[in-house]
């Protein structure tokens, strides 16, 4: 599932004891984070650092002011900088693991996820990131370990539920899937990750009428979710409902052109209802955008006028 852009707060308690010109500036650093002023902020926190080079949550501070500005190569030198004065620092071991995992190093990321737990056994959100690299290098059992950690320290959590579904998913353990999508559910009704997951695992198990009113809620959810708008057109051409599923696709295409899994579909559905003219014109569109899926709908289009 999904990586997004993390908006951190800074949780800076202490103050060095240089002078108050010192705590000033640090004071200034924390309004402009505050402010979502990153660049400014990272520019105090930097002066602060000059005046006291071993201010380790000043390293970290600067680190997290690098990180919103998604500057991750300076968030793991300041990090690193951070843990290098004090190795159990657990809030620099986990950014430093979360700044890693953003630039896809996912062998390093578990290094300091693991340091992270070493330090705080019982931090959830360290044992749920490490279950996101697992998962995004296709070690299901791991990842499935490490989010019931996460689960455990942090039951009410709707999004580690919601990932270990994925994970049971990719295991190919529907019904597994189904009892955690809907405890996630149950957490938080409006999460369109929860809904979106739960017609997954309807649908990859071949259950594809009990998956719309999901992929429905989660394209209710959120309009412009053109992964959601997708699904539930796949899931109404599975279940034959061509009319529905040409102006899900047609959604598709209005929210981006550029999906040619979107102009495929609807080619597909065009050629299941017979509609030779339709399907050539999607073709034509297609071939330029996305070679292999108009291969595909080359194929099925070729196959129907055998038929014919």
């Amino acid at each position: 599932m999904k990586h997004f852009f993390l908006t951190v707060t800074l949780l800076l308690s202490v103050l060095v004891t240089t002078g108050s010109a010192q705590n000033e500036a640090i004071n200034k650093a924390l309004e402009q984070f505050d402010a979502k002023q990153y660049e400014q902020a990272a520019q105090t926190f930097k002066q602060v650092i000059a005046q006291s080079p071993e201010f380790y949550q000043g390293h970290f501070n600067l680190g997290l002011c690098y990180y919103n500005l998604s500057q991750y190569d300076q968030a793991i030198s300041s990090f690193q900088k951070s843990v290098s004065i004090k190795p159990d620092y657990v809030r620099a071991n986990y950014w430093l693991g979360n700044a890693l995992y953003s630039q896809k190093r996912y062998d390093e990321a578990v290094v300091w996820y693991q340091k992270t737990i070493q330090f705080e056994p019982n931090n959830a959100n360290a044992h749920y990131k490490m279950g996101l690299v697992y998962q995004d290098t296709k070690k299901y059992s791991e990842a499935e370990k490490s989010l019931k950690k996460a689960i455990d320290f942090k039951p009410g959590e709707a999004s580690y539920k919601v990932e270990l579904g994925n994970v049971y998913v990719n295991l190919k353990l529907y019904p597994s899937a189904i009892v955690i999508f809907n405890e996630a559910i149950q957490i938080s009704p409006n999460s369109e990750n929860a809904q979106l997951g739960l017609g997954n695992a309807y649908y990859n198990n071949d259950k594809w009428a009990e998956s719309i009113p999901y992929y429905k809620k989660a394209a209710e959810l959120l309009p412009t979710w053109v992964t959601a708008h997708l699904y539930l057109a796949d899931a109404y051409y599975k279940t034959k409902q061509y009319a529905i599923a040409i102006t899900e696709y047609e959604t598709v295409i209005r929210l981006d052109n550029k999906r040619g899994d979107g102009y495929c579909g609807m080619g597909l559905t065009y050629v299941a209802q017979g509609n030779t003219p339709k399907a050539q014109g999607v073709l034509v569109t297609i071939e330029k955008l996305d070679p292999s899926k108009a291969e595909l709908l080359r194929t099925a289009i070729s196959n129907m006028k055998v038929e014919l």
